[in-house]
C-alpha cells in the first residue's frame, strides 16, 4: 500500500504528528517540520477545508472520526473523509470504523486507552479483531509500560498520544518504541533534536 509506506516514511523523518485542535493553530501545522497532521477537532462545515487545506501543503491528514461534530459513525463518514476532506487515514477507538476505513483504502489507526489491565486486556482482544494499521496508546507515557505486552499480540507499529507534554517525553516514548508521537502541545512541532 502506497499511502502506507509514504506515511511510514513521513514518521521515520519526523516522529511528531501535530494534531489540530483548534482551528486557529491551522497556520503552526501548515508551516511546522511534521508532516503528519491529526484534525481532532471540529465538525462537518470545516474538516473537508481544513483537510484539503493540509493536503495542499504536502500534508498526510488523519482524522479523529469520534471528535468532528455532525459527522456519522459509520461507513459513509468513512468515504465523505476519503472522497471529500481527502484525508489519508482515521483515528478512532471504534472497531466498525476502522474496517469501514481499510475497505475504503485509508490507513488506520486504532485507540487503545491503557487506564488499567482490565482496559489493556480488553484493548488487545478488539484490536486483534479489528487489525488496524496502528494502535495508538493513551496516554502516551503509558507506552512505557504496555510495549511489552503489545509486542506479544501485535507487529502494527505503536504511536504514543496524550500527556506528552515535553521534550523529555517525546524521548522516553520513542526510546521505549513508539515510532511516533501525537501532540497538540505546538512546541513539540518543531523539535530539532530527538
Amino acid at each position: 500500500m502506497p499511502r502506507l509506506e509514504e506515511f511510514m516514511q513521513a514518521i521515520k523523518a519526523y516522529p511528531v504528528i501535530a494534531s489540530l485542535r483548534r482551528e486557529d493553530q491551522l497556520p503552526a501545522a501548515i508551516s511546522c517540520r511534521a508532516r503528519v497532521v491529526l484534525i481532532s477537532s471540529g465538525d462537518i462545515f470545516n474538516v473537508e477545508e481544513i483537510g484539503r487545506e493540509l493536503e495542499k501543503h504536502n500534508k498526510l491528514v488523519l482524522v479523529h472520526v469520534d471528535l468532528i461534530a455532525g459527522l456519522g459513525r459509520d461507513h459513509t463518514a468513512v468515504r465523505f473523509l476519503r472522497d471529500k476532506a481527502r484525508v489519508t487515514g482515521i483515528v478512532t477507538p471504534g472497531s466498525q470504523l476502522i474496517t469501514a476505513a481499510r475497505k475504503e483504502g485509508l490507513l488506520t489507526v486504532q485507540r487503545l486507552f491503557a487506564h488499567d489491565s482490565p482496559s489493556i486486556a480488553t484493548g488487545i482482544s478488539v484490536l486483534k479483531q479489528s487489525k488496524p494499521h496502528f494502535i495508538e496508546v493513551l496516554p502516551g507515557l503509558a507506552v512505557l509500560r504496555v510495549m511489552d505486552e503489545l509486542r506479544e499480540h501485535f507487529q502494527q507499529p505503536i504511536i504514543a498520544a496524550g500527556l506528552i507534554k515535553g521534550i523529555q517525553d517525546l524521548r522516553l516514548v520513542l526510546k521505549a518504541g513508539a515510532v511516533a508521537v501525537d501532540t497538540s502541545a505546538e512546541k513539540l512541532w518543531n523539535v530539532e533534536n530527538f
